[in-house]
């Protein structure tokens, strides 16, 4: 089941998911509606949702157009879908209600282009559209969370959005702060008999779990450094608690989601780049490296990773984002995208295929703990499967310029020895810093002699890596090679604490 799961999560894009996910609350609400299994008006709801969606769609395509800046026409979709869950429907003739679904859509779109440094927006849209609404008069009622129905499908969706992004740390430390919050602040002002009532009322009939599932994982506004996400999961989930106020004033879930983006701006500050296309160079069998040159310095660590987003004509379900891992280093002036094509490319592959020097792509949100240690002289190992090398790339560059020479063992899996990429930087790099670099090749070339025939399994890591106890080790691949590689190190007796993954959420 979890291999279907996961099979399912790789095809789709965050982006897709969450629309998906979207998608099947509002369609609950609207069928349930009818048989009052929801705590919404079906006509109510569609207009409503009409409306937001039609503002979201104006003013998005007004900032685009007078910016000159290529959107995501997904994430438009995912905000105004979001704002129809948690605005309160309305009747044609509730002028005033309509009225705020405008005002809350504008300020949403308009945050995203108003509220930026460096291009890149601040604050959670839908969080900004909710506030705005609130000091209009028209507060968001967050109804989605008003009954079994919505609740089971919050929660079955939430759990894929969650897996898919890897942010269980984040979702689950916003959960305990919250409830901690509740429940402490309870204690203080009723019976302790009652707060087993508190606890029900605050997991079955308040935002918490849609607000985390749906609004805390938005990529471009939360952290995604470790450290970083567990503050802001706990800054959200402890402000979003009822229980917290100052004076009479008490904050809404969308005031702490506000407060929470400020300090993961403040954390990580990282703006918008503007990236022009040099050259394309091919670096394997239908694997290339696109070099750009940026508009502005790009100040990150070998293995870390870019949301590109690209000016996709018509894009498919998989959109115009991707999340792909910086394949040149630090100490290089140009910025490569590692990327390998497949057949039947998606829409966002073929625009890519498409682009000459001089076109242009944006880059936001640098990020990933998928880095060199901190600490000089660890021994590291790395295994890589395909196109997963690329961090490697990165890791192994910045190693050859700095000069530094600790000791690295490179495992590195193909199919065939056309599939292998940055050959010759890894041969320069065993003469300039030893670098060992293993070929595995499952159906190798009859004149092809790898190191290795076969798949990297356990037998070769004892073999080629004798001293594993001793070092590092950086697993980079499919999301089911990186799985199986956390087992083998695990029965290996590798602690957990000494092996790295890269989660790659799909390579089409």
């Amino acid at each position: 089941m979890t291999r279907a799961i996961d099979h399912f999560l790789n095809r789709t894009t965050m982006y897709r998911l969450v629309l998906y996910y979207l998608l099947a609350l509002a369609g609950a609400a609207l069928v349930g509606g009818f048989w009052h299994l929801s705590p919404v008006d079906p006509a109510q709801l569609a207009l409503s949702a009409l409306i937001v969606w039609a503002s979201c769609m104006a003013v998005n395509a007004g900032f685009a157009r007078l910016l000159r800046v290529p959107v995501n026409a997904e994430s438009v979709h995912i905000t105004a879908l979001i704002l129809v869950l948690l605005m309160p429907p309305v009747a044609a003739a509730n002028h005033m209600g309509i009225a705020g679904l405008i005002v809350a859509s504008a300020a949403a779109i308009g945050s995203k282009f108003l509220i930026a440094v460096r291009r890149k927006h601040i604050f959670n849209p839908v969080a900004a559209g909710a506030v705005a609404a609130y000091l209009f008069g028209q507060p968001a009622t967050w109804w989605v969370d008003g009954s079994p129905l919505l609740l089971a499908v919050v929660l079955a969706g939430g759990f894929l959005v969650v897996r898919k992004v890897q942010r269980f740390d984040m979702v689950a430390v916003y959960l305990l702060a919250n409830l901690a919050v509740t429940l402490s602040t309870a204690a203080l002002s009723m019976p302790l008999s009652m707060l087993g009532q508190t606890l029900q009322f605050s997991v079955l009939y308040s935002p918490l779990f849609f607000a985390g599932f749906a609004m805390l994982t938005e990529p471009l506004t939360a952290p995604h450094a470790r450290g970083a996400r567990l503050i802001y999961g706990a800054i959200v989930g402890a402000l979003s608690s009822p229980g917290v106020h100052v004076g009479g004033f008490y904050p809404t879930p969308e005031m702490a989601f506000l407060a929470g983006n400020l300090v993961a701006f403040l954390m990580s500050p990282k703006g918008r780049f503007l990236l022009r296309l040099e050259r394309v160079e091919r670096t394997a069998e239908a694997a290339y490296d696109y070099v750009f040159t940026p508009d502005r310095p790009l100040r990150f660590r070998p293995g870390q990773y870019l949301d590109w987003t690209l000016e996709v004509p018509n894009p498919d379900n998989r959109g115009n984002r991707r999340t792909f891992t910086i394949a040149s280093a630090p100490t290089e002036s140009e910025v490569r995208l590692g990327v390998k094509f497949y057949p039947g490319p998606s829409s966002y592959k073929q625009a890519l295929a498409r682009m000459r020097p001089g076109d242009v792509i944006h880059g936001t949100q640098i990020a990933g703990g998928f880095t060199l240690p901190e600490r000089g002289g660890e021994k590291i190992a790395l295994i890589a499967g395909g196109i997963g090398v690329t961090p490697f790339r990165s890791m192994v560059r910045h190693l050859m310029d700095t000069g530094d020479r600790r000791s690295v063992v490179l495992l590195y899996g193909n199919t065939r020895a056309s599939e292998i990429a940055y050959s010759d930087l890894f041969e320069a790099a065993r003469e300039r810093i030893g670098l060992r670099t293993i070929y595995a090749l499952a159906d190798p070339e009859p004149e092809a002699a790898p190191d290795h025939v076969g798949f990297i399994d356990r037998a070769l890591i004892e073999r080629e890596v004798p001293d594993f106890h001793e070092r590092i080790f950086y697993v980079s691949g499919p999301h089911a090679m990186v799985r199986q590689f956390q087992r083998v190190l695990a029965e290996l007796g590798v602690a957990r604490s000494r092996i790295r993954t890269d989660h790659f959420p799909g390579f089409a």
